[in-house]
């Protein structure tokens, strides 16, 4: 319970505070004595650090070599745009799962909503599935029109490195397109640190973001202890969490209304734990949180998410600029049991032995929304299963790309010791849940 986990950690509180009282009585009070141990206790600690450092930049230095460049993998993508080119809005809703999830592991009913996208030009992918069922493979595959085969590749000997699959999230093949075509790029992140920034995007569009070292000391430091009841930025995640997803909302918003070209990709950590938000908007509390039920936590999240993204969908229709709207999940919700504390940011996902889930729990973590509206009507033309040919698909309608040939597949990789280890379990998604 949250009051015995903090009665814990008040407890480890106390006792460091006495064992940090008990040393200072210790320190001897002559000034030779005190100068002999400062002298000693220097050179182990400056040996300590210094051994550390030297191993910590060797180990960088290897693992770097090793990494291969993003554009080296995934090439720019070939294609023209002018000025009547039409604006790209690509909206990633973290975890929101497919139709068929919510109605029979949620017992909700999405249509309302998929029907209110219909209603305003989208096709929805009625049994759309994610390529990956992790967000730094699904996103990379997504945001660069291919597989990870060539990075896989590249990568056999390091399978535990996922560096390489995070920089490949934000400086993609897209955001290389658009920018070098003259237009005003957005990277909308989140407080996870690979999609936190973007080196390459023109603007970053973010709130309360800490990069994530500094994001584990606050979090483990007793400062971050002191200061997580106050609510003041940086200090209680929670509260930053629903507070950048409702700021992120509302920057859009303005964005939709500039006259430039422009292309935007938002990551949103919705309905993606924490359960930080209610279905008004309202933030969700840490009580709250623990004494409603998942179902309702993530469903609350999922209210929330369809009621502004269809806001923020009609305020971009309204805009000066005809634009591509595509939505969908990289990843559906994490089956139970395979689910870990989702009340605080990052301390959700548990190890999991992939390939010997079962069939009812691969729908469930690989089923996902997928929508796109275009402004000439070509929405529903050749709309995939699964998101790895939406942008092939986006440059052979609108800006002259080839043809998008890949077949629609879907991987697990085996676990986090074998990242590009992969098992194809396309044949297995084209059969029921059971």
């Amino acid at each position: 319970t949250i009051a015995h986990a903090n009665w814990v950690r008040w407890a480890l509180l106390a006792v460091a505070a006495a064992i940090a009282i008990d040393l200072a009585r210790r320190i001897p009070r002559e000034r030779i004595a005190l100068l002999a141990l400062n002298r000693s206790m220097n050179f182990v600690f400056f040996t300590v650090a210094l051994v550390a450092c030297a191993a910590s930049i060797g180990k960088q230095v290897y693992l770097e070599s090793t990494r291969p460049a993003t554009e080296d993998v995934f090439p720019t993508f070939k294609g023209t745009a002018t000025a009547n080119s039409p604006d790209v809005w690509h909206f990633i809703f973290d975890r929101y799962a497919g139709g068929d999830t919510l109605r029979r592991v949620y017992r909700f009913d999405n249509r309302p909503f998929l029907d209110a996208l219909k209603a305003r030009g989208f096709a929805v992918q009625e049994h759309a599935s994610s390529n990956y069922q992790r967000t730094g493979h699904s996103v990379s595959s997504t945001l660069n029109g291919a597989y990870l085969d060539r990075l896989a590749a590249k990568m056999s000997n390091h399978q535990t490195d996922w560096v390489p699959l995070y920089r490949a999230m934000t400086g993609n093949a897209a955001l290389r397109f658009f920018a070098g075509h003259g237009y005003d790029t957005f990277f909308a992140g989140s407080w996870w640190n690979p999609t936190r920034r973007s080196l390459i995007a023109g603007s970053n569009v973010n709130f309360y973001d800490m990069p994530e070292l500094g994001r584990l000391i606050l979090d483990q430091a007793v400062i971050g202890m002191l200061l997580e009841n106050t609510r003041l930025p940086y200090a209680d995640g929670r509260t930053d969490q629903c507070r950048r997803e409702r700021m992120k909302f509302e920057e859009l918003t303005k964005i939709a209304a500039r006259k430039n070209q422009k292309y935007i990709f938002a990551h949103f950590l919705l309905p993606h734990p924490p359960f930080v938000i209610n279905a008004d908007g309202t933030c969700r509390s840490l009580e709250q949180a623990t004494h409603s039920s998942r179902r309702n936590n993530y469903v609350g999240q999922v209210e929330y998410a369809n009621s502004q993204i269809l806001k923020l969908i009609d305020k971009i229709e309204a805009g000066p600029r005809p634009a591509i709207i595509i939505i969908h999940a990289d990843e559906g919700p994490w089956p139970l049991p395979f689910v870990g504390d989702e009340r605080f940011p990052g301390t959700d996902p548990v190890a999991v032995d992939w390939p010997r889930i079962n069939q009812s729990q691969l729908h469930e973590k690989m089923g996902v929304l997928l929508a796109v509206k275009s402004p000439d009507g070509k929405s529903a033309r050749d709309l995939p299963v699964s998101a790895v040919n939406l942008y092939p698909i986006v440059l052979h309608n609108h800006f002259g790309g080839a043809a998008p040939g890949l077949p629609d597949r879907h991987y697990l990789f085996v676990s986090d010791k074998a990242l590009y280890t992969f098992d194809d379990v396309t044949e297995r998604l084209r059969k029921p849940p059971l």
